[in-house]
């Protein structure tokens, strides 16, 4: 989830999976549009949005990397039974 803020000042949180596209608005602010068609102006630039969705999406991919070495150690030594459950899935349950 990425942290916005909304035109009010409060701050809401945002699935990024869930976002279709973002668009420049007036004054700094951009319209976030998600793919089950809604959207939402918020008060981050565009460019600041962005940058909130790869850097999540980096950490994302560094913890599931990361799982997949730790798991990959651990199965040398016993083989743990695991349930049928992709990395991806697991890390983000975490």
């Amino acid at each position: 989830m990425i942290a916005l803020k909304k035109l009010d000042g409060s701050v809401m949180y945002l699935n990024e999976d869930l976002i279709e596209r973002v668009e420049d608005g007036a004054d700094g602010q951009s319209a976030v549009y998600m793919i089950n068609g809604g959207h939402v102006v918020v008060a981050n630039d565009s460019a600041n949005v962005v940058d909130k969705i790869r850097t999540e999406k980096a950490a994302l991919l560094r913890r599931v990397r990361q799982a997949s070495q730790d798991h990959s150690s651990a199965a040398m030594i016993t083989r743990p039974s695991v349930p049928e459950m992709t990395l991806l899935a697991q890390v983000r349950d975490q």
